[in-house]
């Protein structure tokens, strides 16, 4: 498994919504792949920053970095190739970064798993 199939299997093993990937590869240099997710509530979001970690400890070789977790609203996840953000859902609605992004392609997610 690569690292962005990991981390969709762990936010979707841990039942957050709205989880859309962009394909950054032509827009940055410095990382592949950004997805965004929603969770219900600071403690979900606490808990996919967690089992997020775990699943990169059990990778061995890199590991994440993070800012934002001690507010439990948004949540930033660096692993190197592949950022994710984690965001409440008041918080996504409020900062609307999908706006930003518009012309960025999207990652089809049925299709990457065939």
């Amino acid at each position: 498994m690569d690292k962005l199939d990991i981390v969709l299997a762990t936010l979707e093993d841990i039942k957050l919504e709205d989880i859309v990937v962009y394909d950054m590869r032509s827009h940055s240099p410095f990382f592949d792949h950004v997805v965004l997710s929603s969770a219900n509530n600071p403690r979900q979001l606490k808990a996919a920053l967690n089992r997020l970690k775990k699943a990169a400890d059990e990778q061995g070789g890199e590991r994440l970095r993070f800012e934002g977790a001690e507010g439990a609203r948004w949540v930033l996840v660096d692993w190197n190739d592949v950022v994710v953000n984690i965001f409440t859902k008041e918080e996504r609605a409020y900062y609307n970064i999908e706006r930003m992004w518009h012309d960025i392609p999207v990652v089809d997610r049925k299709e990457k798993n065939r």
